[in-house]
């Protein structure tokens, strides 16, 4: 298809509101295949949107000489139904911690979604984090999705590997019958490079990704950082995202930059 006709067709689908839409398609379908394009623009659904019009007025145009106005529609039905189908699977939700505008609907805390996810996971919880304290309740959810048959992994900064730069393992605030249960994993100091003072470099993500959603912010997992700091995170629910992210930690993992804490 003529990439003209392409970019017209995508601009139309996603300016157009779906009821109006539909009903272009079905109009379409009804000229013969002879018809001219200004017969045809005659002869669409009306509306009021001057920049709407223009874009419909381009599309048939681009298409009147490679297409029938049959073919048209399908294809117009066909990459709406594309596009919506890739927008729900990329949603994005703000989360937050801290104070929120007074005037404004807060939005939901990082904790909270985070907690949620875990409880609703099925095969799949991955927690990144710097720092870890305090955390009773989130070891409590990653219990239970274990004994669920939830696979848990954790990826996590220790003071000596980090040189000092952690003064303590996250790794300690998690209870026994968590860390026995899990895949914990470490970046040993000699797998990093080091700054002009000699100093390390830190692992400092701060990543879930649970099943088929990630959530990625500024929050490391402490009390700290779910009830009295302002940190912002984002819940992403994007196919192609998660599968980058798993495929970089699993490299890092099989490559040996990651190790298993034994």
């Amino acid at each position: 298809m003529d990439e003209d006709v392409i970019i017209a067709v995508e601009d139309l689908v996603r300016k157009a509101p779906a009821t109006w839409l539909m009903a272009v398609c079905k109009a379409l379908r009804s000229f013969p295949a002879t018809a001219k394009p200004e017969f045809v623009l005659q002869r669409l659904p009306p509306t009021n949107n001057a920049d709407l019009a223009f874009v419909a007025k381009r599309a048939v145009q681009q298409a009147a000489t490679l297409m029938s106005w049959e073919s048209l529609s399908w294809t117009l039905q066909t990459t709406y139904a594309a596009v919506h189908r890739s927008q729900a699977d990329q949603q994005v939700e703000m989360l937050w911690s801290g104070p929120s505008p007074a005037d404004q609907i807060p939005a939901r805390r990082i904790d909270q979604a985070l907690y949620d996810l875990i409880a609703g996971a099925k095969n799949e919880v991955l927690l990144v984090t710097f720092a870890a304290t305090k955390v009773e309740r989130l070891a409590g959810e990653l219990l239970k999705a274990i004994q669920r048959g939830v696979r848990v992994r954790l990826i996590l900064e220790f003071e000596q590997s980090s040189e000092g730069q952690l003064s303590y393992d996250a790794i300690k605030a998690f209870p026994p019958a968590l860390v026995s249960a899990a895949e914990i994993y470490y970046w040993p100091v000699e797998k990093r490079e080091r700054n002009q003072a000699g100093r390390p470099g830190k692992l400092h993500a701060k990543l879930a990704v649970v099943d088929d959603t990630a959530l990625v912010s500024s929050a490391n997992l402490t009390d700290d950082a779910f009830n009295r700091n302002l940190e912002l995170g984002v819940l992403v629910n994007n196919p192609s995202l998660l599968r980058t992210v798993r495929e970089h930690i699993h490299t890092l993992i099989t490559d040996g930059t990651f190790c298993l804490v034994t």
